[in-house]
């Protein structure tokens, strides 16, 4: 015979409601029970199975149980029509707290609903237009991260690059994502490359967006590691719906 075992929190003020080694709660006959004459009070499922399976010492002083040293209290009637209102009194604080529960959890989904069609800049996410690169697949991530081009900025989370539209008519103008890992380092490199007059005005660099990840506007947890979507509100006054980022 076992008890399953989970974890749980209990409130100060039912500290001593609940069986000490088990932690369940004591029914009316566990708080009535009184094993050992050094006051350590458990329930008695847990008194069986020390006397059975295990020592059947007293946990508290180690001092053998001995039936004749077992303390029993007889319920009364009143004590036990008391116990039941107390019970129906628990399980309707239990349901209200779930119904809150429910109801918050429902509030907060629908408060997200609108969030699926908008995009959030992001500090640290700089949006690149307009290179025209000599290489291409690995090569080309590989040399945009180093010192000569967004590495001499600060360290580099991820890139992304957007395919040209036509490769077929040579050197084409891609798109580049640079995710820093510091938003100072992304405000930098926009400003360096935006001020350079080498580029006149072909190269450009403005702060990327970024949609919300689909797990957190269900509410539930996200658990791809390497997801690059948002998991918490952004700032309202960095959120745009698309008609705004196409005007």
């Amino acid at each position: 015979m076992s008890r399953s075992q989970q974890d749980q929190f209990i409130d100060d003020d039912e500290e001593d409601e609940v069986c000490p080694l088990c932690v369940e709660e004591f029914d009316l006959t566990d708080k009535n029970f009184r094993p050992c004459p050094c006051g350590y009070q458990i329930c008695q499922f847990c008194f069986n199975n020390i006397r059975t399976t295990m020592n059947g010492l007293c946990p508290a002083c180690r001092r053998p149980y001995d039936d004749k040293n077992i303390q029993w209290k007889v319920i009364s009637h009143e004590e036990m029509v008391q116990h039941k209102h107390n019970l129906a009194q628990q399980a309707k604080k239990k349901a209200a707290q779930k119904q809150k529960e429910a109801q918050k959890r429902e509030a907060d989904n629908l408060s997200r609903k609108h969030l699926a069609g908008l995009r959030v800049r992001q500090k640290n996410l700089v949006y690149v237009t307009g290179m025209k690169p000599k290489i291409q697949g690995d090569r080309l991530v590989e040399a945009l991260r180093g010192k000569e081009y967004f590495g001499q900025y600060g360290e580099i989370i991820k890139i992304v690059v957007s395919k040209a539209k036509d490769a077929s008519q040579g050197l084409q103008p891609v798109g580049v994502y640079v995710t820093f890992a510091r938003k100072e380092d992304a405000a930098l490199c926009i400003e360096c490359i935006n001020s350079n007059p080498q580029s006149e005005g072909r190269v450009r660099a403005q702060y990327g967006t970024t949609k919300y990840c689909s797990a957190y506007l269900r509410g539930e947890t996200c658990n791809n590691r390497s997801c690059m979507f948002l998991h918490e509100p952004g700032e309202q006054n960095e959120s745009f719906t698309r008609q705004d980022l196409s005007s």
